[in-house]
């Protein structure tokens, strides 16, 4: 109801998102935004519910949180509570570069807000990689560094610079993993 819908394809997606909407209040469910969307709306408007979680969780660890999305961050805002020497800690953990879920809201932004708004005192930057050889993330920190909104950091490894990067580019999903079936076979023969 309280989107403008200017378009037809607007107008569709209002109708779905209705009826939608509708097939869940009759079946009394609720999808995971919803549900996030309730928690928030309920803590935000009943003090003594909000109080009560914020003096009980006196922790938080938040993982991936380059996932998160706005409605999500002001979640976490609000079961930490005001800032100050009440405030719960928060850990979270997060990659800026990993953030694979744009596309259902998820803002890289909520990172750099996290940073300034609880204040982050110390920020600690995975840059050791194990599993990787250096000239694989080199090839990664060459392409991540042309990203933007990001918090920055530069992959390493001890492991030396193993094989030269090869690039394959592939006219479908099926030439390009029987391009691999092909490789690990030469590979298992060799």
């Amino acid at each position: 109801k309280d989107v403008d819908a200017r378009d037809e394809q607007t107008r569709v997606m209002v109708l779905v998102y209705q009826a939608y909407e509708d097939q869940c209040q009759r079946e009394g469910v609720v999808d995971f935004a919803e549900l996030m969307l309730r928690t928030y709306e309920l803590m935000r408007d009943n003090a003594a519910l909000r109080d009560h979680y914020q003096r009980r969780f006196r922790h938080i660890l938040v993982d991936e949180f380059q996932d998160t999305n706005r409605l999500q961050y002001a979640w976490l805002k609000m079961f930490a509570g005001p800032p100050g020497p009440q405030r719960s800690a928060v850990f979270a953990v997060g990659d800026d570069d990993q953030s694979i879920y744009a596309f259902r809201g998820a803002q890289v932004g909520n990172m750099t807000d996290f940073e300034r708004e609880f204040q982050v005192d110390q920020l600690i930057k995975l840059e050791r990689n194990y599993r990787s050889f250096g000239n694989i993330l080199d090839s990664a920190n060459a392409l991540i560094a042309h990203t933007s909104r990001r918090l920055g950091k530069n992959l390493s490894t001890d492991a030396g610079p193993g094989e030269p990067v090869r690039v394959f580019e592939a006219s479908s999903d099926f030439a390009e993993a029987q391009w691999f079936v092909d490789e690990a076979r030469q590979l298992h023969r060799d």
